[in-house]
């Protein structure tokens, strides 16, 4: 009878463990149904539990880390995308999650962190629009001899047709589309001020205008810089005289 008790306790001991492994997987097969059928309906919310449920079950380096890090900053959680893409980031340097890094640390106002982010993508993608998006950080740190170098590299580079960037327009509160290039040679402008080359940041206003001559700041940024120079030249000849 004690045979028989000890046979059957084995037997129900080893049911659950069996059991266990078949639920997990089917239960992992589930959650990937649910992830794909939430996307097609553009249901995010429903999507992101559906992945780390998945992301759970799959273990620390689950192929559904990298949907993750992309539904949190679609949703800008930047601080649970940031959280993501560092452990990925750990395991292998992707350039599409040090781009969702970079914007997550820029959104959470960690500048410092942002730039050197952007810098190792600058590194890997050599375009006009990450050298000016680095510029601009660096330009805000007052960083303003690092920003006019890299302005100067990504000035060699191709830049997009199409693209523009939105800044305040001559009403209040209006806002006007200018188109990229222009912004470039704008923000150039201002890094070439902040390092007191007033002649040189004319020359890029003047670029900037020449492509888009409506460009408010630009023109607004021009005529101060052109006043401070009267005067600056102005004060010179007193002085010699």
């Amino acid at each position: 009878m004690k045979r028989f008790l000890l046979f059957g306790l084995i037997i129900i001991g080893t049911i659950p463990v069996n059991a266990q492994k078949l639920y997990k997987k089917d239960l992992l097969n589930l959650e990937k149904n649910i992830y794909k059928d939430a996307l097609a309906n553009q249901d995010l919310i429903t999507a992101q539990v559906a992945a780390y449920h998945a992301y759970m079950l799959e273990g620390p380096k689950s192929s559904y880390r990298d949907s993750l890090a992309f539904l949190y900053f679609n949703q800008r959680n930047y601080v649970s995308c940031l959280n993501m893409a560092d452990k990925i980031l750990k395991d292998e340097e992707k350039l599409p999650i040090l781009e969702l890094k970079a914007v997550s640390l820029e959104n959470l106002q960690d500048l410092k962190n942002a730039i050197a982010t952007y810098e190792k993508i600058f590194s890997q993608k050599k375009q006009a629009v990450v050298a000016y998006k680095l510029a601009e950080l660096q330009e805000r740190l007052k960083r303003s001899a690092e920003a006019y170098t890299t302005l100067t590299a990504g000035e060699k580079l191709a830049f997009p047709k199409n693209g523009y960037i939105s800044f305040q327009g001559p009403k209040k509160r209006s806002v006007q589309k200018v188109p990229f290039k222009a912004a470039y040679y704008n923000l150039m402008a201002k890094t070439a001020y902040d390092l007191h080359n007033y002649d040189l940041a004319l020359k890029y206003y003047d670029k900037a205008l020449e492509i888009f001559p409506d460009f408010y700041i630009a023109k607004q940024n021009k005529q101060v810089i052109s006043l401070l120079k009267e005067k600056l030249n102005s004060n010179v000849q007193k002085t010699k005289k």
